[in-house]
């Protein structure tokens, strides 16, 4: 949800400076946003044009490639495709820096990630430090001391067919310097838009598979954090509407309906800091065709 206020507090801000070449001016601002796209391109069609200058975006297209984010340095995410409803905002308070909605925002998200991307985001500092925060005991182990005995290493992700995962990781012993190897084999199915249920998993810890009882505690515990409900309280509505894994690939789209008093529309936006780039005439006069250009990713 993060990366979707990003977005419209970009183009937002940008509507705000009033600029002509609205769509030139909002790639350059999401550019800035973000920590690199290898190809970005807007789109955003307005008519009548002043509604623009009233607080007003009537619909936007935005497709990209090759996208890091500044939220998870390490990322690289394929590729994004989001497309907005009308987006109405306050704008005397949008100029001094605040982002708050006339009316709930609507987008369509839809993100495609590969296996390679994931486990070299897996591999880097940020999920290492996470990893080291994690604190965990085995089975019959009591005591602060088994408590920070084991850490977990090296994790790393495949895509399989038909919608299934495999997650190996090593589990350390820092204490006996002992390091055993965990896969975990599951497939991942979408209820009721919301919730992820985990598919026929099964656990290995050295080659063996875990007791049905360790099974059962996995998989209940997990379940009850995999619900885009937990979003409900923070004012954003989300539902998957799209869930496949194939050719090493996660192909994922998600509605979201953000609500005016969302804590994530609470992030301080500066159209000051929104320079308008130098636009040559015959970059004005490709505009349309830059625009017609612009379509969902295939």
């Amino acid at each position: 949800m993060e990366l979707i206020t990003i977005l419209l507090s970009t183009l937002l801000g940008v509507a705000a400076t009033g600029g002509v070449v609205v769509d030139t001016l909002a790639e350059t601002a999401l550019r800035g946003q973000l920590a690199g796209a290898e190809d970005l391109q807007v789109r955003i069609d307005n008519v009548p044009n002043y509604q623009l200058a009233n607080g007003r975006i009537e619909h936007t297209l935005i497709a990209a490639r090759g996208v890091e984010t500044r939220q998870l340095p390490g990322l690289r995410i394929d590729s994004i495709d989001l497309e907005t409803d009308p987006v109405d905002v306050d704008l005397g308070r949008l100029r001094r820096g605040e982002l708050v909605l006339d009316r709930p925002a609507q987008a369509a998200l839809r993100l495609r990630l590969k296996d390679d991307d994931l486990n070299a985001f897996f591999q880097s500092p940020l999920v290492q430090t996470w990893l080291n925060t994690l604190e965990f005991t085995l089975p019959g182990a009591a005591g602060a001391r088994e408590q920070n005995r084991y850490g977990l290493a090296n994790p790393s992700l495949r895509f399989l067919e038909g919608d299934r995962f495999r997650i190996q990781v090593d589990l350390q012993d820092r204490v006996t310097q002992e390091t055993i190897p965990i896969e975990i084999d599951l497939g991942l199915s979408v209820l009721n838009g919301h919730r992820f249920a985990l598919v026929d998993p099964t656990i290995t810890v050295d080659g063996e598979e875990t007791p049905p009882q360790l099974l059962e505690s996995f998989v209940q515990g997990a379940q009850e954090q995999l619900t885009l409900r937990r979003l409900e309280p923070l004012g954003v509505i989300a539902r998957v509407i799209n869930f496949k894994v194939r050719d090493n690939e996660l192909d994922m789209a998600i509605f979201a309906r953000i609500e005016p008093t969302s804590p994530f529309l609470r992030r301080q936006v500066s159209t000051r800091q929104i320079s308008t780039p130098q636009i040559s005439t015959r970059q004005i006069s490709t505009r349309q065709t830059a625009q017609a250009a612009v379509t969902p990713l295939p």
